[in-house]
């Protein structure tokens, strides 16, 4: 994966130690703001090229629900199916606590 500069991911944003953020990798992170389902964020390639004053938030990280997928697994972390960021096309697998690329 290219390395690139990111603003701070989310796991060093303010209020969010409380959800035991993980990093993936480093472009893609989750953390458990509900106790149900995680709550992922990606570093989204389509937003690199934004002019700041047009994104919502400060760099180019995107949240992600995951509400419509099946928590087989919470420690090690693993969803069905797999998650696909329509921004992107940023697209994979949660399994045994890894990512996979599809």
């Amino acid at each position: 994966m290219e390395q690139r500069e990111h603003t701070p991911p989310p796991a060093d944003w303010p209020g969010m130690e409380m959800t035991g953020m993980t990093k993936l990798t480093d472009d893609i992170y989750f953390g458990w703001e509900r106790e149900t389902n995680p709550t992922f964020w990606h570093w989204c390639k389509s937003l690199e090229d934004v002019p700041a004053d047009r994104k919502v938030h400060e760099g180019c990280w995107v949240a992600a629900g995951t509400g419509a997928h099946t928590l087989v697994s919470r420690e090690p972390l693993h969803l069905e199916p797999s998650l696909l960021w329509q921004c992107c096309g940023l697209h994979g697998f949660v399994r045994n606590g890894q990512w996979i690329p599809a």
